[in-house]
């Protein structure tokens, strides 16, 4: 009976593990496509007739455009379990991809700075997902912005900074990311704050952790992804930075013909479609560092019970078999000789 309670139980959590299994690796199998892309997709059409004739002649001359892409940018862009391009960006993408004709090939490289020196070298066409800034426009050119946000500021637990503005970081060491545009920020507006470049959100907030900088300066989604994937919990928020800035799609400067065709695109997607596109990506119960961490528990403690309780059988079928056994030998022990008559 034992083996069989242990056998249910060990199909059921199978059976629990393969559904988070595949939530995690296949999450297009498990969308809601009602009110997705897709639907957008469906009511878009082709805008290559209505471009101007060096523009069609540039997209027709030049199909595969080069996308350079923050892979750690979760959740307006990242690269999944599978390596494909997703996120608020990969929706955008498939859009502009069905609306023009263009194949766009993102790209990752080791970290944003790195991405953006690429494209500033002219060896990326696009960014996905970029605000515009005054030293990006040097080399880049920018649509109307489809998804503005506000920055957050977050500062260590018992470090004394609660409630706070930008100005009162004024004197004060704040991490940012190398490149961002919040490293833009600090420089062009603020001046007073030392702005400490770091490679990636997690070794920005690792400094803060470690008492290294006051701050880091950056987006809500970005950071809490990175504090649960990261563990790093010590951290506060503290108050809240309103920027100019606003995401969009940045083509390089020396592809007027490229902007073209993609700006004129991104205006036939309605505010009300990029509502239900930005709604889809940041309205999520958790980031995608925690549900991956939760899984890894669960699948752990999972794993660790029906160990335990293996080996509880086992050793609660030896210790029934040793019992048996001893009783059987007690039994013959205990049966009167046979007495044979002369």
């Amino acid at each position: 009976m034992h083996r069989l309670l242990l056998l249910v139980l060990a199909l059921i959590v199978l059976g629990i593990e393969i559904l988070m299994g595949s939530r995690a690796f296949f999450p297009e199998l498990f969308e809601n496509r009602s009110s997705g892309v897709e639907d957008i997709l469906a009511d878009k059409e082709n805008i290559l007739k209505q471009l101007s004739p060096e523009d069609l002649a540039y997209v027709s001359k030049n199909p595969v455009v080069t996308v350079g892409v923050d892979p750690n940018f979760y959740p307006l862009e990242m690269f999944d379990e599978r390596g494909r391009y997703t996120g608020l960006g990969g929706d955008y993408i498939k859009i502009l991809s069905k609306m023009t004709g263009l194949t766009f090939k993102p790209i990752a490289l080791d970290d944003w700075a790195t991405t953006e020196g690429e494209a500033n070298r002219g060896m990326i066409d696009m960014f996905m997902v970029a605000a515009k800034t005054g030293r990006r426009s040097e080399f880049m050119l920018f649509t109307a912005p489809f998804i503005s946000m506000p920055g957050i500021i977050m500062t260590r637990r018992g470090s004394g900074l609660d409630n706070i503005n930008v100005k009162d970081l004024a004197g004060k060491k704040v991490a940012v990311v190398d490149g961002y545009s919040w490293h833009d920020f600090l420089k062009e507006f603020h001046p007073e704050i030392t702005a400490v470049p770091s490679r990636n959100t997690l070794e920005a907030l690792q400094k803060v952790a470690d008492g290294e900088v006051d701050a880091i300066l950056d987006y809500e989604f970005n950071l809490l992804e990175k504090i649960q994937l990261g563990g790093v919990m010590q951290m506060q928020k503290a108050g809240t930075v309103d920027s100019s800035y606003g995401h969009a799609v940045a083509v390089a400067k020396n592809k007027p013909e490229l902007y073209d065709a993609v700006s004129f695109a991104m205006d036939k997607i309605t505010p009300r479609e990029k509502e239900l596109l930005a709604q889809k990506w940041l309205a999520m119960d958790k980031p995608a560092g925690q549900e991956r961490q939760l899984q890894w528990i669960f699948f752990f403690v999972t794993q660790a019970v029906l160990l335990l309780l293996a080996v509880f059988s086992i050793y609660d079928n030896k210790v029934k078999k040793e019992v048996g056994r001893r009783l059987r030998q007690l039994a013959q022990n205990c049966q009167p000789e046979a007495r044979s008559d002369l």
